[in-house]
């Protein structure tokens, strides 16, 4: 029997195939979860910066810009504007820049700092904060291409900008507009954006991990207990079972029915389906076996009484050479282009035995002719095609050495008929006449050639002994 594939176990694929299954679905789950989560975040922040920029514009009094320009630090306004502003940032740690700016169109879109705050609030502020008051800043984009929007809408504008110094930020910029109505200046307010993506991607961990955590309790639950005792462990007791299943004998059947039945496997699931499926065909298949091998023996029987039959009909009953028929068979199997040879011999002197000794001699004369024949030509087969006519078909060893065996032949009987000592019924003596295939187109000729120079024989040998 064929050596059993190497299989691999599901109580071990199944697991990771199951866990392979989980990560991916946390994964995608946590990016979905990313994105909402940093959309979510998004929106509040618009939320809060519309709130701070509403009190930002409360607080500020648009009919003092120029104040606020010239005198700045130098005035109470300005430094209870700036510590107010400063609260507000303290009050939202998620603000990273909170500013006023006064934005105007130019070659270069720009603006003019009104309000900008440090790190902390002061009254003491150095010079370089004071020069930056009144500055220029050029506006980056997309506020840039946003001029137009920033200096005529009512409504503020939300976007992400980038520059080198603090990479990407969310900015909030809404219009202060006088008592006419008029564009005076805009509140400010930026986020960090890569504070942002830090605080969602700490959520996100934070949940990742407490669903892999509930994940693989659950998994370890599944694939320890639940999955081990209703698949992968009945599996196993079939797979170990039916691995060692040989089909081979009878008996070896027998074995794989009677091991698969004594595993005893009650299971209400499509486990305990598969076992008694293959319980049901194993019995078949010994019921199957039983019968084939019944019918084997009965098929043998038959064919051997068939062939011995077959070989009986091909055989002649008085010489067990092959007989007439046979002759014919094997005459006709001769291929094409294939050499052979043609021996005919007939015995000599039958009607005298016959006469002399009775019909039961002369046939154990014709035996005696035949044995003595077929001993020499040992490697073809011999066929009585008559009473007393016998024909031999070359081949093989017998065909390059025909010369020699045939010679041997004549000389064999010369010297048994010379034994003029021996009873007459046994002074063995044939007529012989051979032809092969390279000198004869057919077959028939072939035979008729052998039969032409076998009766030549004979007619020699009848002027030498002067019988009739």
């Amino acid at each position: 029997m064929a050596k059993a594939k190497k299989y691999q176990s599901i109580s071990k694929r199944l697991p990771i195939m199951v866990s392979i299954t989980f990560i991916i679905l946390v994964a995608i789950v946590l990016v979905i979860t990313y994105n909402r989560e940093e959309k979510r975040m998004v929106e509040e922040y618009r939320k809060m910066a519309d709130g701070v920029t509403n009190l930002m514009i409360e607080r500020f009094d648009p009919n003092k810009i120029d104040i606020y320009l010239e005198e700045n630090y130098s005035s109470r306004d300005y430094l209870d504007i700036m510590k107010y502003y400063y609260s507000l940032k303290d009050n939202y740690p998620d603000i990273y820049y909170l500013y006023v700016y006064q934005f105007y169109k130019a070659d270069v879109p720009a603006a003019t700092i009104i309000i900008d705050l440090e790190d902390e609030y002061t009254e003491e502020p150095n010079q370089v904060s004071i020069d930056w008051v009144g500055s220029t800043y050029i506006a980056l984009e997309p506020f840039a291409s946003l001029i137009d929007d920033i200096l005529t809408s009512k409504e503020p504008i939300f976007k992400a900008a980038y520059s080198d110094e603090d990479g990407y930020l969310l900015s909030y910029v809404k219009p202060i507009f006088d008592e006419d109505g008029n564009y005076v200046a805009s509140a400010c307010v930026d986020f960090s954006m890569e504070e942002m993506h830090k605080e969602n991607i700490r959520f996100v961990l934070t949940l990742g991990v407490i669903i892999i955590l509930i994940g693989a309790a659950v998994i370890a639950f599944f694939t320890i207990f639940e999955l081990r005792r209703t698949i992968t462990k009945p599996l196993a007791q079939i797979t170990d079972i039916v691995s060692e299943f040989k089909y081979d004998t009878e008996d070896d059947m027998t074995f794989n029915y009677e091991t698969l039945k004594n595993l005893k496997l009650n299971s209400n699931n499509e486990i305990g389906v598969l076992y008694d499926a293959l319980l049901i065909a194993e019995k078949d298949s010994l019921f199957y076996m039983s019968n084939y091998k019944q019918a084997e023996s009965e098929i043998l029987t038959k064919d051997e009484k068939i062939n011995e039959l077959g070989s009986l009909a091909l055989r002649d009953g008085m010489t067990n050479v092959g007989n007439k028929e046979a002759f014919t068979n094997s005459i006709s199997n001769i291929q094409d282009n294939e050499r052979y040879g043609i021996v005919i011999f007939d015995v000599n002197s039958l009607n005298m035995i016959n006469d002399k000794y009775g019909h039961d001699a002369g046939d154990a004369y014709i035996v005696g002719c035949c044995k003595v024949v077929s001993d020499i030509f040992s490697h073809s087969p011999v066929f009585r095609i008559g009473g007393d006519k016998f024909a031999i078909i070359l081949k093989g060893r017998d065909y390059v050495k025909r010369e020699e065996l045939f010679q041997n032949t004549l000389d064999m009987f010369d010297r048994i008929w010379d034994e003029l000592e021996k009873d007459p019924a046994h002074r063995y003596s044939c007529a012989l006449g051979m032809a092969d295939s390279t000198s004869c187109k057919t077959t028939r000729e072939t035979i008729k050639t052998a039969e032409d120079n076998m009766k030549e024989n004979k007619r020699a040998f009848k002027e030498k002994n002067n019988i009739n």
